[in-house]
């Protein structure tokens, strides 16, 4: 019996950078045959199949070339000699990637999405050890059903929780509540839970013109307004501790919900979920009880990912709030 194939998926990112040691810029990019290359090891493990997507730091990278990444992951998974698909991304937007391919892509094949904080010409590069560890992932036959995880400093994390915590260390990435779901070595993979809360939304494209609004002490409702002008599809509210704001962002929420906008409300706090601790206008409570939406245990980048997918959906505010309680709130 052969060994299990899988497609190593390139977007560019740290983890194919070459930079200028003069200028500190991007002067080249590694190819994805580059990158396995680099990790000869990962064909002691599968039949390892390169395509080049796209190469882009995900700074830049934009809407469109997701969407694109995702039906090219699509057709990969419905072949059938396919046993998993490896990502490679850049870090910075690695989370929002991995989130709209958990709940777009159809069936139970692993994808695994990495990346790397070192860039390729780097001695001590991180890069070829987590496409190593992320093979190993796709290529074990505990990783189906599991959906979408990020692999990297050979932990797994459940795309509807991992979040970027750190600008600078390899361990840049951790999960908001329950950790990491497994982690990875040459040895092998151990799984310690399946993620919870995963859903499927048949859509192979995203609403692009969702915004995230950060509320802090003080701040007027300026941001809130221009989305209203602007007539943005969705707004995502990062509020205050439990999810409360203070009274111009609250008018303008209010505003925005007449307007027939919907408003997604979570916290800008790294764990927890917003709560119905307070009454006054402007908290958490007032705002759902007008019609916005809660968050739930999600962080708002990826409530509003999801709120992108779910607006390629339906535009009823009712299976809306279904669709995000199904996710994000407690039972």
């Amino acid at each position: 019996m052969g060994k299990p194939v899988v497609y190593v998926v390139a977007t560019g990112g740290t983890i194919a950078s070459r930079y200028s040691a003069r200028t500190g810029e991007v002067v080249d990019g590694a190819s994805v045959d580059e990158l396995a290359s680099a990790a000869p090891e990962l064909r002691e493990f599968a039949e390892v199949r390169t395509l080049q997507h796209s190469n882009v730091t995900s700074d830049v990278i934009d809407t469109p070339t997701i969407v694109a990444l995702g039906r090219l992951v699509r057709e990969l998974l419905q072949k059938e000699e396919t046993a998993g698909v490896v990502v490679t991304h850049g870090t910075a937007t690695m989370e929002e990637t991995a989130y709209f391919l958990d709940l777009t892509l159809p069936g139970d094949k692993p994808v695994i999405v990495t990346g790397a904080m070192r860039n390729f010409v780097e001695r001590d590069a991180d890069g070829p050890r987590n496409i190593l560890y992320s093979v190993i992932a796709a290529a074990h036959p505990e990783s189906p059903g599991r959906g979408v995880l990020v692999c990297f400093n050979g932990q797994l994390h459940a795309a509807r929780d991992v979040v970027k915590v750190h600008a600078n260390r390899v361990d840049a990435f951790a999960s908001r509540e329950g950790g990491p779901v497994g982690a990875v070595t040459k040895d092998g993979v151990i799984y310690f839970c399946r993620p919870e809360r995963r859903i499927h939304i048949d859509v192979d494209r995203m609403v692009e013109n969702v915004q995230l609004v950060t509320i802090t002490q003080g701040c007027n409702d300026l941001l809130l307004r221009a989305c209203i002008a602007a007539k943005v599809e969705g707004i995502v509210v990062e509020g205050i501790g439990a999810g409360n704001v203070n009274l111009p962002s609250f008018h303008a929420i209010c505003d925005a919900l007449d307007a027939g906008i919907p408003v997604v409300i979570g916290v800008r706090i790294f764990a927890g979920t917003p709560y119905f601790a307070k009454g006054h206008e402007g908290s958490f409570r007032t705002m759902v009880e007008r019609g916005a939406i809660p968050a739930g245990y999600l962080s708002c980048i990826q409530a509003r990912v999801l709120l992108m997918v779910a607006l390629a959906h339906t535009r009823d505010p009712a299976e809306l709030k279904r669709i995000f309680a199904q996710v994000a709130l407690p039972t």
